[in-house]
């Protein structure tokens, strides 16, 4: 353990007199005899999972998390999860063991990728219930961009991107570089969607989910699409759940209940009452 974290982790100590655990997720047997479960959300992520002005959080995870307790007849409590590095750590921290500073686990985690891969490469969790299908689209303005409707416009024009994401390093070497003169990074989607609005840039590059929410309000002004990425092998995603894998009969449960969500539509109404269109995963 180096310097620094051994004192962050003896702060917390001082703080709150006690030594941080690791936390304790429930099988579906203890969740029902207890009669609530506890969903894992990520903080600050919306639309997804996010305190309103008042402090409330709210979102499209939040909602279905809700329902989820609903129809299980349980009552629901939350766990906000930072993003860490990379999903094997949001795993690690949000589902089997927790952070080494404390908080605990989560019951059920949501949107976490659904992807063999990645279940492979953490097989201490159990990847299920894909819930919607994310992708990455340009928002772009019209006029800035003269209806051209491909990213090499972006080397005349400005294109925004969340720091260090996928499109960051994208748009950094595609059309051999030429696009990274014109690239404005921002520490969020949202920030970036903002510079948009504000006529900062002639486009973002992000997850459509957060394209859309951004630019709920100003959508006319806007066209969000999917444009060719040469050399860009994986533009889309599911999104679904996670669970220990001690717990696969929680899995099962909360799984059917995601389905029937789907199938009468409570899913897309969700979506929609947070302004994102919802995309059925491929599964």
């Amino acid at each position: 353990m180096g310097i620094i974290r051994l004192l962050t982790v003896l702060l917390a100590v001082l703080l709150t007199g006690a030594w941080p655990t690791t936390g304790h997720a429930l099988s579906l047997d203890e969740i029902m005899e207890k009669g609530s479960i506890r969903i894992g959300v990520y903080r600050d992520f919306p639309p997804f999972s996010y305190r309103d002005d008042a402090g409330k959080l709210v979102g499209i995870d939040v909602d279905i998390g809700r329902e989820i307790a609903d129809r299980m007849g349980l009552k629901v409590t939350y766990m906000e999860l930072t993003a860490d590095e990379n999903v094997d750590d949001d795993l690690r921290n949000g589902v089997w063991k927790g952070h080494y500073l404390g908080g605990g686990v989560a019951d059920v985690m949501l949107h976490m990728p659904v992807d063999r891969e990645l279940n492979i490469r953490n097989d201490l969790v159990v990847l299920f219930g894909a819930y919607h299908r994310e992708e990455f689209l340009v928002a772009r303005d019209p006029v800035k961009t003269d209806g051209v409707q491909t990213l090499p416009v972006f080397a005349y024009e400005k294109i925004a991107v969340e720091l260090d994401s996928l499109p960051d390093l994208y748009l950094s070497g595609a059309f051999g570089g030429r696009l990274l003169p014109g690239m404005v990074r921002f520490a969020t989607p949202m920030e970036a969607v903002n510079a948009l609005v504000n006529g900062e840039v002639a486009g973002v590059m992000a997850p459509a989910s957060q394209l859309e929410a951004g630019l709920k309000n100003h959508r006319q002004r806007f066209e969000i699409a999917a444009v060719p990425t040469p050399g860009l092998v994986k533009t889309a995603w599911d999104v679904g759940a996670a669970v220990k894998h001690t717990y696969r009969a929680l899995g099962y449960a909360v799984g059917d209940v995601i389905d029937a969500m789907e199938a009468d539509g409570t899913m897309k109404r969700i979506f929609a009452d947070h302004g994102v269109t919802w995309r059925p995963p491929e599964r």
